[in-house]
């Protein structure tokens, strides 16, 4: 059974979204890009535009499911409270089109795409790359979030076959 799965890295300036098919064990690149939010707009400006642009990719791509990086608390808790409020609007979104959405830790989404939890940005979008069979010549955003989708797409066929 084919399946579309919209991978989201969540953020307040920039929100990546990766679009990949999965059809069986493969994989497939079908769109990855950066939502950007005006620079000096304010918070609430900026998810509204983060809002309108992901709703309409919503409608374009038709996801059966959605992943989204889950929150990594740094030395900055007023970044990671944006990054959830951003968090927030992608659920919001995924209620309104009745679409399920699934979390993953950004050391799961590592370890499952490199083999390595605590790879770093470019090893993560080199071999998601390679799994999708497409190189990712995005933004860091955009092809976090193709391995987010990936990492995803590999946890649920994990699952299937553990469940026979």
């Amino acid at each position: 059974m084919e399946k579309i799965i919209l991978g989201i890295d969540p953020g307040t300036h920039r929100l990546g979204v990766g679009v990949i098919k999965k059809s069986g064990s493969s994989v497939k690149l079908i769109s990855a890009e950066t939502l950007q939010a005006p620079n000096k707009a304010s918070l609430y400006d900026r998810l509204s535009d983060l809002y309108e642009k992901l709703d309409l990719l919503l409608d374009k791509f038709h996801p059966h499911e959605v992943a989204i990086e889950d929150i990594f608390v740094s030395e900055n808790p007023r970044s990671a409270f944006q990054i959830g409020i951003a968090r927030g609007v992608v659920f919001a979104l995924c209620i309104k089109h009745g679409i399920k959405l699934f979390e993953y830790a950004p050391s799961q989404v590592k370890q499952t795409v490199t083999g390595h939890g605590r790879a770093d940005k470019e090893q993560v979008r080199k071999m998601a790359g390679i799994l999708v069979g497409s190189p990712l010549e995005t933004g860091l955003d955009a092809s976090d979030a193709v391995a987010i989708a990936v990492c995803h797409a590999s946890q649920t066929r994990l699952k299937s076959l553990l469940s026979c």
